[in-house]
């Protein structure tokens, strides 16, 4: 008789180690994917930002390049023309960027997606007025007029304020490995 009972324990046991797995894993699942989510928004945060510090190096040397080109004489030496190739394309990849980081957001993270909305808007506002100012450049002889200088220098501190060390929206650990 003790036999039968230690195996009516045993098979007990048994059952209800089984009936509490198919909890176990949804909650490991989960917790998963949160963390797979975070990291998600980790990495399209840091490549938005890379982005962003591109354009914002491309401005600057713009900017710089304009100055020097509008101090010189124009009758001594005569200006290349300005290339706003480059930081076209620079603010055009930190636009696709920021759809990324945006797109990733959108669902779980609202405060990070008003804050991609937000860099968007300027990084377009940057686009255009780099598209502008370079068809007034080929209009006026390779020179931009004091007031182009000066929107043209405007855009370097407005895109630096999209870089920021961390957005408060994003989470704060992640440590690889953990459990949660």
């Amino acid at each position: 008789m003790f036999p039968k009972t230690r195996w009516t324990l045993v098979s007990a046991l048994c059952v209800m180690a089984l009936a509490a797995l198919p909890r176990a894993a949804p909650a490991q699942a989960t917790a998963y994917s949160l963390r797979l989510f975070a990291l998600q928004q980790q990495n399209a945060f840091q490549q938005q930002q890379s982005a962003v510090q591109n354009a914002v190096q491309q401005t600057a040397i713009l900017v710089q390049t304009a100055f020097q080109q509008n101090g010189l004489p124009v009758q001594t030496v005569m200006p290349t023309p300005l290339n706003f190739q480059q930081q076209q394309i620079a603010l055009q990849t930190a636009i696709q960027q920021t759809n990324a980081l945006l797109q990733v957001s959108q669902q779980r993270n609202p405060a990070l997606s008003r804050t991609a909305l937000g860099q968007l808007n300027t990084l377009q506002a940057a686009l255009q007025q780099s598209i502008v100012l370079q068809g007034a450049l080929v209009k006026q002889s390779n020179v931009l007029t004091p007031a182009q200088l000066f929107l043209l220098s405007q855009q370097q501190p407005s895109l630096s304020r999209l870089l920021t060390s961390r957005p408060a929206t994003l989470p704060r650990t992640i440590l690889l490995g953990s459990r949660y």
